[in-house]
């Protein structure tokens, strides 16, 4: 009797390792499915085919997925300036979607029986993952061996080397899950609320310290909303983007240039999907850059309202999305909603980065409001031609009278 096929996502981390060698010593016949969504280095897929194969893997796959992920989930993230509790991009947990998306059709195409993954019973990976196996093919049955083992990243790395894989001590220290949205690292440091993470366990952003103290001034160019070049002031594009790169490019070269002057670091915190307190640490250089930048362009041409209208209805887009509610047709109204928002999203953003800043210097566009209020006249702090100060004063005591009835109201006996 042959044995049966299971398709494994695989990163090549730790337990992804241990789940590849386990399952195939349970008697699994294991194809190992790697989905970049842009947290390949350069010859890092060689070294996550080479584990692949080193560890027993039947085939290896390799699926590019980064263009998908930026269309489909990054630029509607940027569009709704989504931060989880105002302060974090989401880094890996909303490109879950995509590569469980993938990892399915690899199963699917080659007549899989299983499909596995990494993740533990304690995080939302789990969660986002089975979602989408659930969805797309329901019959294909879900193996977990690190959530339904509950095992310790140390009992991994023993198992590893007792069988003679080389398992380096950083990945039993830290779990570290790196994307196009930012790499979240979490471990030791983070299972607590008090202490920050050492050096050593940031992967690519330069600490504040040794940020060079000149910074480096960009120009980002949206139209409708999405990023479409980033240039320097003299006008030649940064490394890295320029004609014929592709839609993700610029985020890819923002990550490395802004990670250089100490930009994207934090710690979030946060109450999970499945209920309990949760402290990872993130790097996302690129998409904290972009972020202020189109936040401020929007300032510039959208009125308060929509502000205020978005800030709403793009968190609660993103917040759905993070925690894996990602086939409800409730998110094509958002979409529709963003998409709609984004009609006069059209212009230019001078931003300094600079020692872990990233500071907009100002911006520009034909739907200005600004521009417009000037060329009917009025200059904030300045003057107006539509109004005269009898009419000026007249608008203040107007607007006076609803706080002098509430005080009066506070004061009667």
């Amino acid at each position: 009797m042959s044995p049966r096929t299971i398709v494994l996502a695989f990163s090549g981390g730790l337990d992804t390792s241990y789940a590849l060698v386990s399952l195939r010593e349970q008697g699994w016949e294991v194809l190992t499915a790697n989905i970049d969504t842009g947290g390949l280095h350069s010859g890092e897929a060689d070294a996550v085919r080479k584990r692949a194969e080193e560890l027993g893997a039947a085939r290896h796959f390799v699926v590019d997925a980064r263009e998908e992920l930026y269309s489909r989930v990054i630029t509607y993230a940027i569009k709704a300036n989504y931060l989880r509790n105002n302060g974090y991009p989401s880094c890996v947990g909303a490109e879950r979607l995509v590569q469980a998306e993938k990892v399915v059709q690899v199963a699917l195409d080659n007549g899989a029986d299983a499909v596995a993954h990494g993740s533990t019973g304690a995080g939302a990976d789990h969660v986002r993952y089975d979602s989408v196996i659930r969805a797309l093919a329901p019959h294909l049955e879900i193996v977990t061996p690190i959530r339904d083992e509950r095992l310790t990243r140390e009992y991994e790395r023993d198992y590893l080397r007792e069988r003679g894989f080389e398992t380096p001590e950083k990945v039993t220290t830290y779990s570290i899950n790196e994307g196009l949205i930012g790499t979240s690292i979490g471990g030791k440091e983070t299972y607590g609320s008090w202490d920050y993470l050492p050096e050593d366990a940031w992967t690519y952003t330069k600490s504040i310290e040794d940020a060079p103290s000149s910074g480096v001034e960009i120009i980002l160019e949206f139209v409708r909303g999405e990023v479409v070049s980033a240039t320097l002031p003299d006008g030649s594009p940064i490394e890295g983007t320029g004609p014929g790169t592709p839609n993700y490019a610029i985020l890819r070269a923002l990550n490395v240039l802004a990670a250089e002057h100490g930009v994207g670091r934090g710690i979030h915190m946060g109450s999970t999907m499945v209920g309990n307190l949760a402290r990872v640490g993130f790097e996302a250089p690129g998409m904290l850059t972009l972020i202020a930048a189109h936040r401020e362009l929007e300032r510039l041409v959208l009125s308060n309202r929509q502000q205020a209208t978005k800030a709403q209805l793009g968190t609660a887009y993103g917040d759905l999305l993070h925690e894996a509610v990602y086939y409800d047709p409730i998110l094509d109204d958002y979409r529709a909603f963003l998409d709609s928002s984004q009609s006069r999203v059209t212009g230019h953003v001078r931003v300094k980065l600079v020692k872990g800043n990233v500071i907009p210097l100002g911006s520009r566009s034909p739907y200005s409001l600004l521009d417009a209020a000037t060329r009917q006249g009025v200059v904030y702090g300045y003057g107006s031609s539509l109004w005269n100060g009898e009419q000026a004063r007249a608008f203040a005591h107007m607007y006076a009278i609803p706080g002098a009835i509430a005080r009066a109201a506070k004061d009667t006996p």
